[in-house]
Order: structure tokens, then sequence, then C-alpha cells
């Protein structure tokens, strides 16, 4: 009986269709745990386990083998479009940061030592000065000789090469002894030399300005005034405005213009002229004063003119 019931359960085994291996086995199982009399007649023989064994391995591999088999189905599957891979999108690069720059220190100034003044003495005081105005004084030009002896000494001086002082006294007596040929020929080259140091002069002195002509020849009043420097001459300037003379100086010049006082000290002459001043009536004064006025305007007007500034001279009411 029980042979009758392990083929009926192989049989739907392999009736069922493919089926795990477990399942079958599992049904097998099953089977053999059904609770049968133990008997000697119902005892499976030993033939009888080994073909159960055996079909049951057998439908195993059926089973595999079927299962390996079972048909496909003839839709080929479609392929699944993949979709496109989205491009990645850059982000822009962030710019570094920018360093932050080390603040400046500010450079220490170089502390000044102070400059210790040199103490002038008074003796350096006042060849400071006398450079200073020697600097405002202006140097005139060196011009030729203008007289016959200057020329003759100037020519002697070329060729003799003994001290100052002998070649003086020697130049002396040399000249005493000239020829009056060869005086006027001396005389000659000294008037040519005049004329060209008139107008080298004239040059040299419109070569500066009428106010640079006037602080030299201030500078050069007092260099011989107060330092004794009487070498310096005051440099003749036409466009110089002449300073006013006021009414007595007017007097005193029309009074020696007029000769009355030739053969008079000038001491003497001084007290006479004077002595008239006073003894003159008010209107013989006021002729002089009026015209003293009139010169003062015009040494104003002058001196505006030429120096573009306005005098401290005070116009006389």
């Amino acid at each position: 009986m029980l042979s009758i019931i392990g083929r009926a359960a192989v049989k739907r085994v392999v009736a069922g269709g493919p089926q795990s291996t477990n399942r079958a086995l599992q049904s097998i199982w099953q089977l053999q745990r059904v609770p049968v009399p133990e008997s000697a007649d119902n005892a499976p023989s030993r033939s009888q386990v080994l073909f159960l064994y055996k079909r049951s391995y057998a439908t195993t591999t059926v089973t595999k083998a079927r299962a390996a088999r079972s048909p496909r189905s003839t839709t080929t599957a479609k392929p699944k479009t993949k979709a496109a891979p989205k491009k990645a999108v850059k982000k822009p690069a962030k710019k570094p940061a920018k360093k932050a720059k080390p603040a400046l220190r500010k450079a220490k100034k170089p502390v000044k030592k102070p400059v210790k003044r040199k103490v002038l003495t008074e003796k350096q005081k006042e060849l400071a000065v006398i450079k200073d105005l020697r600097a405002k004084a202006l140097s005139i030009p060196t011009m030729k000789p203008p007289s016959a002896w200057q020329v003759f000494t100037a020519d002697q001086s070329k060729t003799s090469g003994a001290p100052l002082t002998e070649r003086m006294s020697a130049f002396g007596q040399q000249y005493k002894s000239l020829s009056p040929a060869e005086l006027e020929s001396l005389n000659h080259i000294a008037n040519e030399n005049k004329e060209t140091n008139a107008v080298q002069y004239k040059q040299w002195v419109e070569s500066h300005t009428p106010d640079q002509i006037r602080i030299a020849n201030n500078a050069r009043k007092l260099l011989k005034k107060k330092y004794n420097k009487k070498h310096l001459a005051t440099i003749v300037d036409s466009r110089q405005p002449k300073r006013p003379a006021n009414a007595r100086a007017m007097f005193v010049k029309d009074r020696y213009d007029s000769g009355d006082f030739k053969g008079i000290k000038f001491a003497e002459a001084s007290k006479l002229v004077q002595s008239e001043w006073s003894a003159l009536s008010p209107s013989e004064r006021k002729v002089y004063e009026d015209s003293g006025k009139s010169n003062v305007n015009r040494y104003v007007q002058e001196y505006k003119t030429v120096y573009h500034r306005d005098s401290r001279a005070q116009i006389p009411k």
C-alpha cells in the first residue's frame, strides 16, 4: 500500500508542473510520515525503498531540467531607453578671496638733528655784509685806457718784468722824454678808447634793469661811507629819474651859475649864499618853492614809470 501511495504522490508532483526540488522533497517527506501500521506485510521491501529514492531523485532532476527548458516569451523586451545623462552644470569657480594686504606701517620720519648755527664774530659778520653789498654793487667791465699816460703804461707793462714801484718810476721818466709826435699818437689812441668805452659802458648798463642799477648805486654808497671803499664809482644810468631839488638847492645853483662867487673860497661863498636866501622876500622865495613842487611831481611820475611802483617821496602841499 505504501508503494502505491508513493507512486501516486510522485505522479502528482511530476504532473503539477515544474516545482522546486525542495517542495518535492517536502511532499515525499510528508508521505513518509503518514502513520501506517507496522507489520511485516506492510513494511516496504528494499527494492521498493530504493525505487522510491531513485524516483524521488529522478523527479527532482527532471523538475530542474524542465524548469530550465521553460519556454521564454517570444516578445522581445524592448531595451529601456536610457535617459540621456544630464550634463553637469559647472558652477562658476569661486574667485579666490583676495588676501587682505597687510597694513603698511608708516615709516617714521627721521628726526632731524637741530643744526647748530655757527656763532659769528663781529669781524665775520662785517665781512659777510661787505660780501653781500659787493654782490649787489655789480662789477663794471674792464675798459680800455682812456688817457695817453694810461695807454703808455699799459704798453710798457707788457715788456717789463720789474716790480710795480720800480716800473712806475721808470715809466714816468720815459713818458716825460716822449716827443710831441709820440704824445700825439698816444692821445689819438686814448680818444678812440674813450668812444669805445662809452658804447661798451652803455650796453653794460642797459643789460641791467633800472632797479638793479639803483640798488647797485645804493650798495656802492654804503660801501664808500661805512666801509671806506673809495674806489667804487657811481654807475651812470640815463634811465634813472633825477632826484628833485628843493627850493633852497635851486637858489644856490642859480647863484653859483651866475659867476658872482668866482675866486671865492667855498666856505665863504656858502655863507654869502645863505644870507642872501634868508633876505629873499616871500614873493621871490615863492618862485623857487613852486619850482621845487613841480620837480617833486615830475620825480614821482618818472619813478613810477621806471620802477613800476610808487615813490616814497612826499609831494609838498
